[in-house]
């Protein structure tokens, strides 16, 4: 691997910047941080390998003493650490290395082609004493040679994905194998910023973290999770701004979890715990030049470290005494039920927190008919099919929550009204579905908040009513009146809340509304105008639910009432069991039924769902759907990347999580 050094001045100029970025983050490594062991002891070590013209980069341990030697000149290397006896399995030129075990003699590996600048994907296999080498798939991204690459395993969907950092100063994630059915993929997941000159990548399995190495700044870490921010964070920099030497290599994990990595000055071996955030290093002997270096344990006590020496052009073989750290993390006690979507909406027009809120409206006549609708909260409402195609858009303003109510006292064709909250006019929004099943935009009421922001709605024997709040924790109640087209509405009632709310949902039989504070909790109010203006607090955030408390909505079951709120914080969903249905004021509870997530679904083509804002659920049986479905926002739609959008879930998956 070659690096290329920088100006001194971009130098001084970079420096500063992460020098800024250290200040203002707790995790980023202090010069005392790193510790040396064995007493400063200096390390010898030996050659290991072909020594003539190896040109290489990068090593693995693969299994017993094989170990996986990447070169420009030979190709792919077998070495054994006992024998030294070592044999070519691939020709070509080769740099950059990354392997995922798959069972005990077969073995996914990642590195790249510097014949034809793009990263190759190979299945090794190792049959007795001989390997077996076939070329699986290729990533090339876009006009630019790649820096390095890294494979992810990811223990919850399993799939594995590779990471490559290019030139450009992207990283791209592609899913190359599905451990599931044992096959091969080449899917576009996401594309994102890394940094100028990766010298080296590689995932920790335990705390689903991407680590970058940019040979004279630092190490950054990225939440390696698709569905997720990719905000790089640096964990330790490089002299005069950190405690790291000049210049980084690459990265690899050692099989207890442990990062490794080497810097060309003073002959430095580095080993970072993720989970604990301590450093440790070590000093190797002679005159060397380090730019890579792989790990595997002999002992509690000892590793065998494979290094590759530039200033020679060899690799080189030491022990380490090392300890293996325990990479058992802490678990959160309550277990997430994994579940996966049955289809997705067309994304909304642009990336960017746009998509917010669904609800479902439900065609009397023929349910394959029925609509979902979404807000975009830089437009308007979209109006998709059961199968999540786009039908309509309406233009209207900034839509940000939206909700609906269909019941005879409704006096239009469809007997539908649909409000929204407007943040372009500070105003309710109102809809119909007409005869054709065409949403229609009829009027705008407006209100005195300063800010509207969520909305739902609730229908009684007094009249259809719509609450709205805005970020100040002030919410209020109107009346609809119908005249034709003409809809206006009244002022009935105001309360309000600690803080920030957003999420509400009201039960118009028990006359019950359930409202949620972002950062506090759930709490219960009489849906009625005469119930008063003092919520209760049914719920706080907690273990379960992580805070914000987003969307939420009510699922009307055969024996029970269940409130699925979005607990934004870890990006999944609680389940209440609503116990106590009395008319008015009489504060019902809140009993935990379960937690789940939604992962994604390669079969499909379906991503995961982190981040949702707004849900809507019904128990009502739709084509393919016999006890209703789930609708949620997703903050990041991947595979491949695209704007925000919505995701439909079988209510039969998310029984599953109910306990």
């Amino acid at each position: 691997m070659n690096f290329k050094l920088k100006t001194p001045l971009s130098l001084i100029v970079s420096g500063l910047v992460f020098s800024a970025l250290s200040a203002c983050n707790n995790s980023v490594t202090t010069h005392s941080a790193v510790q040396n062991t064995a007493s400063q002891a200096v390390i010898d070590n030996t050659e290991f390998g072909p020594t003539n013209n190896m040109q290489g980069s990068q090593a693995a341990w693969l299994s017993n003493n094989n170990w996986l030697l990447t070169s420009k000149s030979k190709g792919l290397v077998i070495a054994d650490s006992t024998t030294q006896q070592s044999n070519i399995i691939k020709k070509g030129n080769f740099e950059a290395l990354s392997v995922s075990q798959l069972t005990a003699s077969s073995f996914l590996v990642a590195t790249i082609d510097n014949n034809q600048d793009n990263v190759i994907i190979f299945k090794l296999e190792q049959h007795k004493t001989s390997w077996k080498i076939t070329e699986i798939t290729r990533i090339a991204p876009p006009q630019a040679r790649p820096d390095t690459v890294c494979l992810f395993a990811n223990k919850e969907t399993g799939a594995i994905s590779a990471f490559v950092p290019d030139v450009r100063g992207l990283i791209t994630e592609t899913i190359i194998f599905n451990t599931i059915n044992n096959k091969a993929l080449n899917i576009d997941v996401r594309e994102f910023s890394g940094v100028n000159e990766a010298s080296g990548c590689t995932v920790s399995t335990a705390t689903n973290t991407l680590f970058v190495s940019e040979g004279e700044i630092g190490i950054w870490a990225i939440n390696a999770n698709a569905e997720s921010k990719a905000n790089k964070k640096p964990i330790a920099l490089v002299a005069p701004f950190g405690a790291l030497n000049a210049e980084l290599g690459a990265l690899s994990t050692s099989p207890d979890g442990m990062i490794w990595f080497t810097s060309t000055e003073n002959n430095q071996v580095y080993a970072y715990d993720p989970i604990s955030k301590a450093f440790k290093n070590w000093t190797l002997s002679g005159g060397l030049s380090l730019e890579s270096v792989a790990i595997n344990y002999t002992s509690n006590s000892t590793a065998i470290a494979i290094l590759y020496n530039d200033e020679t052009g060899v690799y080189m073989q030491s022990s380490l005494p090392v300890t293996p750290i325990n990479n058992s993390l802490k678990t959160n006690v309550q277990s997430i039920t994994k579940i996966k979507a049955s289809a997705q909406t067309t994304p909304v027009q642009a990336f960017g927190d746009a998509a917010d809120d669904p609800a479902i409206w439900i065609n009397p006549k023929n349910t394959a008919n029925s609509l979902i609708l979404g807000t975009d909260k830089r437009r308007g409402l979209m109006v998709y099919n059961l199968n999540g195609k786009l039908e309509q858009s309406l233009e209207v303003g900034r839509l940000n929550n939206v909700d609906l109510r269909q019941n005879n006292t409704i006096k239009n064709n469809t007997n539908t009204l649909i409000t929204a909250s407007n943040r372009s006019l500070n105003s309710i929004s109102v809809f119909t579905v007409q005869a054709s099943n065409n949403v229609k935009h009829i009027t705008d009421i407006p209100t005195n908040l300063n800010e509207i922001y969520g909305l739902c709605m609730y229908s009684s024997g007094t009249g259809n009513y719509v609450f709205v709040n805005d970020k100040s924790g002030l919410y209020q109640q109107y009346k609809l009146n119908e005249n034709g087209d003409n809809i206006t509405g009244k002022l009935v009632r105001e309360f309000n809340l600690p803080s920030q709310p957003e999420g509400c949902s009201a039960d118009d039989k028990p006359g019950q509304l359930f409202v949620g504070e972002e950062d506090a909790g759930i709490w219960f109010i009489g849906a009625e105008p005469t119930a008063g203006i003092t919520p209760t607090l049914l719920q706080t955030v907690n273990e379960q639910l992580i805070d914000d408390v987003e969307g939420m909505e009510i699922y009307h079951g055969d024996k029970a009432r269940y409130l699925v709120v979005s607990s934004q914080g870890d990006d999944s969903y609680v389940l209440y069991k609503i116990n106590g249905d009395d008319q008015g004021v009489t504060a019902p509870s809140l009993e935990f039924a379960g937690k789940f997530s939604v992962i994604s679904d390669l079969s499909r083509g379906i991503d995961g769902v982190s981040e949702t804002d707004g849900l809507t659920v019904t128990a009502k049986p739709l084509p393919g759907y016999p006890e209703g479905i789930l609708v949620v926002q997703d903050g990041y739609n991947r595979l491949p990347q695209q704007p925000q959008n919505f995701k439909i879930v079988d209510w039969r998956e998310v029984k599953k999580a109910i306990k």
